[in-house]
């Protein structure tokens, strides 16, 4: 596939002998596939493709994506991801093509609250209005917040000379939570989502006491595309409900498969939108069977039937997954979606 935007950066030595295999180490270890070959590596990717080289020229890294946005994304995340391989090599790297320019980072933007609503007992809805919602459409289903320290004037995260995205720190740094759109409309540059309550929490600490005109930062739309499959197994607590319910709402209509919803309270359960040929069982949390029993007794299909896992919970869980689905059964990287959420 030919992409259209690219961008490349390379840094002088020295840099450590071992630098692409820990690299592809650190790569692999996050989820991705690499390929390698001698001392160069690469990373394919449905949005993108990466290759980084180390040569007694230099460090080189080519990204070739569809549009600047993409080709920003892509560079934090290798960046992030070289900054733990090679430490500070990161900040000696020039950088030349299609790069951000201006103030803020290309996937960030300042919100205002327009309201709350409780849609639950421990779920509340917020809508909040920004410029170009449009973008939150079609690139993905999560987004992240970025709230400012109470008592504070907010300072957003800003690009440096490098284009780098530089968010700030101490006393100014923002809380950067993970939610999913509910809805998002366009025409009224107005967008929602739905935030699990939780004592303690801080976003919940935020969202309880925020008031209608006060302004908070997004950053996304951010990945979490819907899973594939013809066959699609899904297991989740109340954290992931959200993210469960636009799947659902996303599926084609003759997908099979299996949703189990795992609840500390029961009131919080949703009308869910599911095609029919897949069944939702909903759990409550100690009480009959655990929400790891229901997914390893559910049939999963061979490895030459079209099929996905999809698994957001707490982090034993989640663990537990990985070894069942990707060591024991056999399923592939892209055939499943396993995340923690949270842990105990």
């Amino acid at each position: 596939m030919t992409f259209p935007a690219h961008a490349v950066g390379t840094a002088a030595g020295p840099f450590p002998a071992t630098l692409i295999e820990d690299l592809a180490a650190e790569i692999a270890e996050h989820g991705y596939d690499v390929a390698r070959k001698g001392a160069e590596l690469a990373i394919t990717l449905p949005v993108g493709r990466v290759e980084a080289e180390a040569a007694e020229a230099g460090f080189a890294v080519r990204i070739a994506s569809s549009d600047l946005k993409q080709i920003h994304q892509m560079r934090e995340a290798f960046l992030h991801l070289l900054d733990h391989a090679a430490p500070g090599l990161a900040d000696r790297m020039d950088w030349r093509g299609d790069l951000p320019k201006g103030q803020y980072p290309p996937n960030f933007r300042v919100a205002t609250v327009v309201g709350t609503k409780s849609v639950s007992p421990n779920f509340l809805r917020m809508t909040l209005a920004a410029e170009n919602v449009e973008d939150f459409v079609d690139d993905g289903m999560h987004f992240r917040l970025a709230i400012p320290p109470k008592g504070r004037a907010p300072v957003w995260p800003h690009l440096d000379a490098g284009g780098r995205t530089r968010w700030p720190k101490g006393e100014d740094a923002l809380h950067n939570p993970a939610y999913t759109f509910v809805d998002v409309d366009p025409a009224a540059g107005r967008f929602a989502f739905d935030l699990y309550l939780h004592e303690g929490g801080a976003a919940t600490g935020w969202a309880l006491g925020a008031q209608a005109g006060e302004r908070v930062g997004v950053a996304g739309p951010g990945g979490g595309t819907p899973p594939p499959g013809d066959f699609l197994l899904i297991g989740g607590d109340e954290t992931a409900l959200p993210a469960i319910r636009r799947i659902l709402e996303l599926s084609p209509k003759d997908r099979r498969g299996h949703v189990f919803v795992e609840l500390g309270d029961p009131a919080d359960r949703c009308d869910l939108k599911a095609p029919s040929g897949m069944t939702v069982e909903w759990l409550t949390r100690g009480k009959g069977p655990e929400l790891w029993e229901r997914i390893v007794a559910v049939p999963f299909p061979e490895a030459s039937e079209s099929r996905f896992v999809w698994i957001s919970a707490e982090r034993d869980l989640a663990r537990k997954a990985r070894l069942h689905f990707r060591d024991t059964m056999g399923v592939k990287q892209d055939e499943a979606y396993i995340s923690a959420y949270w842990s105990r």
